[in-house]
């Protein structure tokens, strides 16, 4: 049976789920794709001054992150496939290399801003950051969408829009459990620090402005990720990798005995069943990592030998392979050393390496056993919901940034159900609801 500030709660938003429900709609109803984040973010300064918030809107200074944080700090990136993921690095992002690239009048972060407001508690209460991502990724192909991407439609309980899994549900979720709170009367000790980060998509460098400009709390929770606790979240890095050929026609590829046309894309396969290789002896005692072999592309004519080839893919990792810059660095010397060997074993590649770039990555991230945050949720779970949530981890998400960068002991839950980053991504409006009820209960808890 629910004690009282629980029957309060849980009455609050049955109450107000019509009301509820349609403000979410109103905000999915606006775009917010990587890049173009600026509309949505008014949205959300709005709503956090209507909470009676302190509000902060900044755009992330790129130069401050990469002079902080020149390991993990990323080029700014949108949506367009013509602008994402087109500056490559040999090793590790830089500055200097965004300055250089030609890209940094259209990757930039003018007027796609941070949005974060603070609602002060009465002090001596433990401090909270609930963090999420406002941007999304792109639609993909509308003709795979059964409904308006950005009509928010209701098909049942379930609300499709893109953006609305990931993550924005998150973010009007964790103004609404503080409303509910305001609304019965609750006055928390502690203060709660809502963050709408900016291009968590391919970057993470809105929640590391977050943590540059100093904002910290005593717990994070990453309203990200499905309605279950994640303790862990992988890593993953984007990479290409370039091979020279020697192109001739087919009819000139042999001089006498000798080779001499060679095709950059035959010696692709030696590279990618090198990576394949390295892939499963990594597994070996388990999966720790996932090799994605995206795309492939080279050649000319099918009549001649391709001059050149270029393979792109992922790998994503667990934290069992390293958490923050250890497991990238450990992860890029596994890609490098397969390709390595796949170049000695080669005369051709032996005298015409490959070049590897890298185009991204994210650090794993471990939430720290023993804290004290992870039996609130539970107990959260538990008397507003009647159960016990799953404990899992996730892929990449900014959890990473809260938790590797600026210490912060994070969890990773969110109201998110539907297929984020695929058509006819969806939330459910009952998982919504119920959501916003354990949040509720869950920063009472902490910082009540």
């Amino acid at each position: 049976m629910k004690n009282k500030i629980e029957q309060m709660i849980a009455s609050w938003v049955d109450e107000n789920q019509e009301y509820l429900i349609n403000e979410l709609k109103d905000f999915l109803r606006i775009p917010s794709l990587t890049g173009h984040e600026g509309e949505a973010q008014k949205f959300v300064k709005a709503q956090y001054e209507k909470l009676g918030m302190d509000v902060d809107v900044f755009e992330p200074d790129v130069k401050e992150l990469f002079e902080k944080y020149p390991e993990i700090a990323q080029f700014p990136t949108s949506w367009e496939p013509e602008l994402d993921l087109v500056i490559p690095t040999s090793d590790i992002c830089t500055y200097e290399k965004w300055l250089e690239s030609g890209y940094a009048d259209k990757l930039n972060y003018k007027d796609r801003p941070n949005v974060v407001g603070t609602l002060k508690g009465t002090g001596g209460g433990r401090s909270l950051i609930l963090n999420g991502h406002i941007d999304s990724v792109t639609v993909g192909d509308i003709n795979r969408w059964e409904h308006d991407p950005f009509g928010a439609e209701q098909v049942g309980t379930r609300i499709y829009a893109r953006g609305s899994s990931d993550m924005k549900g998150g973010i009007l979720a964790c103004v609404k459990a503080l409303k509910a709170l305001q609304e019965i009367g609750v006055k928390l000790r502690g203060d709660v620090i809502c963050q709408s980060a900016v291009n968590e998509e391919h970057a993470g460098n809105g929640t590391l402005a977050c943590v540059a400009k100093g904002y910290t709390a005593d717990a994070a929770i990453c309203a990200d990720g499905g309605f279950l606790i994640r303790t862990q979240s992988g890593g993953g890095i984007y990479w290409k990798i370039h091979l020279s050929g020697r192109e001739v026609h087919t009819g000139g590829r042999w001089h006498g005995a000798q080779m001499y046309g060679v095709s950059a894309i035959e010696k692709a396969a030696l590279v990618i069943n090198a990576l394949c290789k390295m892939e499963q002896q990594e597994n070996a005692d388990g999966v720790r990592l996932s090799l994605g072999i995206g795309t492939i592309n080279g050649g000319t004519y099918a009549t001649n030998t391709a001059r050149e080839c270029s393979i792109s893919g992922v790998a994503y990792f667990t934290a069992a392979m390293g958490v923050g810059d250890d497991g990238i660095k450990r992860i890029k010397e596994l890609l490098r050393s397969a390709i390595n060997q796949a170049s000695d074993n080669d005369p051709w590649l032996s005298e015409h390496r490959p070049e590897l770039s890298f185009l991204h990555y994210d650090d794993a991230y471990v939430y720290p056993e023993g804290h004290d945050l992870l039996p609130v949720l539970l107990s959260a779970g538990e008397d507003m919901l009647g159960k016990t949530l799953p404990i899992g981890a996730v892929s990449a998400l900014d959890a990473r940034h809260l938790g590797n960068r600026g210490n912060i002991p994070c969890l990773i839950c969110g109201p998110g159900n539907g297929p984020a980053h695929a058509p006819n991504e969806f939330i459910d409006t009952v998982d919504y609801l119920n959501y916003i009820k354990f949040l509720a209960l869950a920063v009472y808890k902490w910082c009540g």
